[in-house]
């Protein structure tokens, strides 16, 4: 069975373009400073802009692209939330632990 939970952007945290590299690390079980730039695959303070929590509007904005040869799909309703191959990565909270969803 895949476990498909999310990792949400918690309170505090505003760069988008972070939340994707940490992401996918914790997808690759690898640190984040191993991972090929952002902006060769996208334009960071772009994606920043696009799906800030201060630009968003009545509308959900949902983007998928691929990033060092995964599929990241990162969705902005209520919550910003980044899921990578369509896989879980777990969410830390504002102590640093992470939660694992079902």
């Amino acid at each position: 069975m895949v476990n498909h939970a999310v990792t949400d952007l918690r309170e505090g945290a505003d760069d988008v373009s972070l939340a994707v590299v940490d992401a996918v690390a914790r997808q690759r079980d690898v640190d984040p400073v191993s991972l090929p730039p952002l902006y060769e695959w996208i334009e960071p303070d772009a994606l920043d802009a696009l799906l800030a929590e201060d630009q968003r509007t009545d509308r959900n904005v949902r983007l998928e692209f691929e990033y060092a040869g995964h599929v990241v799909l990162v969705e902005r309703t209520d919550e910003l939330t980044v899921v990578v191959d369509g896989m879980a990565t777990p969410a830390a909270d504002s102590s640093g632990s992470a939660d694992q969803a079902a």
